[in-house]
């Protein structure tokens, strides 16, 4: 019995501090530019309906259901993208690229397309992310967007403008997924 219990609460202990989502462990809490930040929620990415892409997760000072607010927080947050199977990064861009269009007017686009153009870069200097593989899109506010991928920084693409376009893919009005946007937001 004894054996049993001390099991059970090792078991526990490893989990403590980590949600499962998609079969997927995301952590509870993460810390950026010096801020702790909470999962607000997270969810799956499907194509089609049927093929998982990835998990999402959305970290945030403090936990909203409102996208618009997340958006135009002043505060750093962090969305990470844990593949659930391989992609070509063109694909991905191409993904990340529809959804700036259906959440951006055009002059916002316009202005935007330097910094699409650094994105691209950044993309193709990883051919493909592969399964397992975690994309962290942390939106520091002043600075901009600092993109890690597979533990490292990538580059930090300029703009609170841009950070707040990126977020719109998943938390707009049009957004990849309307289930993942109310699980990122804590609704589902």
């Amino acid at each position: 019995m004894k054996t049993t219990l001390a099991m059970l609460l090792a078991a526990a202990s490893l989990w403590a501090g980590a949600a499962e989502i998609g079969e997927v462990r995301v952590d509870d809490t993460v810390k950026v530019a010096g801020q702790d930040l909470t999962l607000n929620g997270g969810g799956v990415r499907y194509k089609w309906g049927v093929a998982k892409v990835y998990v999402g997760a959305l970290y945030t000072a403090q936990r909203t259901a409102n996208g618009d607010a997340v958006i135009g927080d002043a505060k750093p947050r962090r969305m990470t993208l844990t593949m659930l199977r391989s992609v070509p990064t063109d694909k991905l861009h191409e993904s990340l690229l529809d959804g700036l269009e259906a959440n951006c007017s055009e002059a916002e686009l316009a202005a935007l397309q330097p910094r699409i153009k650094e994105l691209n870069a950044i993309f193709q200097s990883v051919s493909e992310v592969k399964q397992g593989d975690v994309i962290a899109l942390d939106f520091l506010p002043g600075k901009g967007t600092q993109i890690t991928m597979r533990g490292q920084v990538k580059d930090v693409i300029a703009g609170d403008d841009f950070a707040r376009a990126l977020l719109k893919v998943w938390l707009g009005k049009n957004p990849a997924s309307s289930s993942l946007k109310s699980n990122l937001l804590g609704s589902k």
